[in-house]
């Protein structure tokens, strides 16, 4: 393949390397904003006696799907155990929210 063959294979391909990174910074700083915002409202929440189950729900279906996603890209493991760890405290906090706890 000659220079310019590469060279409008790139142009076609549409994909600007520093508009991925940039989504995945984006990406990685909405996720801990939400986690640390759900933080402080369980916090807040369990200070006047309320019940903080949904927050932790959301967040923990949300981070479970992120690092199933990141397993199935990338095929790492700890990934994987992230993710299961996270669907089990997703399931478990469910079931409390619905007792209303």
């Amino acid at each position: 393949m000659n220079k310019e063959e590469v060279l409008r294979k790139a142009q076609k391909e549409n994909s600007d390397e520093m508009e991925l990174q940039i989504r995945d910074k984006s990406i990685k700083w909405t996720y801990c904003t939400m986690i640390i915002a759900a933080a402080i409202f369980s916090f807040l929440r369990d200070m006047q006696g309320y019940p903080i189950m949904d927050l932790t729900a959301t967040v923990s279906i949300s981070v479970a799907v992120g690092h199933i996603y990141k397993f199935i890209k990338c095929k790492e493991t700890l990934n994987v155990w992230i993710g299961i760890l996270m669907l089990v405290v997703f399931v478990i906090s469910t079931i409390r929210f619905m007792m209303g706890h």
